[in-house]
């Protein structure tokens, strides 16, 4: 949520349609106090890198996904995101 740049009220910002998307100013009215004010939009894109050694050749951990109900649980790798279905044993530890 943002300010009004006019009354510090918090108001939600328009983006129906994937307005307020575009490298321009917009406009938009507070409904609180009714005065217009424009704003911009930035988009950040960050990344996060991680060490995945299982995809260098050492082995997955791979842990049951949380899923209801259990017979559509898979095993997730922890690290990689790798999925696969379980085994009978692991199946029968649920």
């Amino acid at each position: 949520m943002e300010n009004c740049p006019y009354c510090n009220s918090q108001i939600e910002i328009n983006h129906d349609d994937e307005y307020g998307y575009g490298d321009e100013k917009y406009e938009q009215q507070c409904g609180k106090c009714n005065k217009y004010f424009v704003y911009e939009t930035t988009i950040i894109i960050e990344h996060e890198l991680n060490k995945a050694d299982c995809l260098n050749g050492a082995d997955h951990d791979f842990k049951p996904s949380k899923t209801f109900p259990l017979q559509f649980t898979k095993m997730v790798c922890s690290v990689c995101g790798e999925s696969r279905n379980m085994t009978k044993e692991e199946r029968g530890t649920l």
